[in-house]
């Protein structure tokens, strides 16, 4: 029966080595999701200021999109503001050039068609 209890003790003090080691692994696994979720945190807060630095940065974003469509109208069709041509292409065409925002409004106004 000697043999029998220090096999079992053996597996025990094995068995209880893993359960320490599984216990380490947790708390490394714990301060691991610790850190990604700090890390996220600090992810969302630079790209909140960096959206906030760019609408600062950019004027023409803060200008809302019915007020931009008017101005496309005038230029194009009432003719008070100077034409705009470049190589004689169309003036909406021009107009969707400008940049990433002004595209859509210049292709969905149709009266500048």
């Amino acid at each position: 029966m000697a043999p029998a209890n220090a096999k079992l003790k053996g597996v025990e003090v094995q068995i209880s080595e893993m359960m320490a080691h599984i216990q380490e692994l947790k708390s490394q696994v714990e301060q691991a999701e610790n850190k990604l979720q700090r890390l996220h945190e600090e992810e969302a807060a630079i790209l909140e200021s960096f959206a906030d630095h760019r609408r600062v940065l950019s004027p023409f974003r803060n200008v809302p999109e019915d007020i931009l469509r008017e101005i496309c109208i005038q230029a194009c069709v009432e003719g008070d503001i100077p034409a705009l041509s470049y190589l004689g292409i169309p003036l909406p065409c021009v107009l969707a050039q400008i940049c990433r925002g002004m595209r859509p409004i210049a292709l969905t106004t149709p009266i500048i068609w």
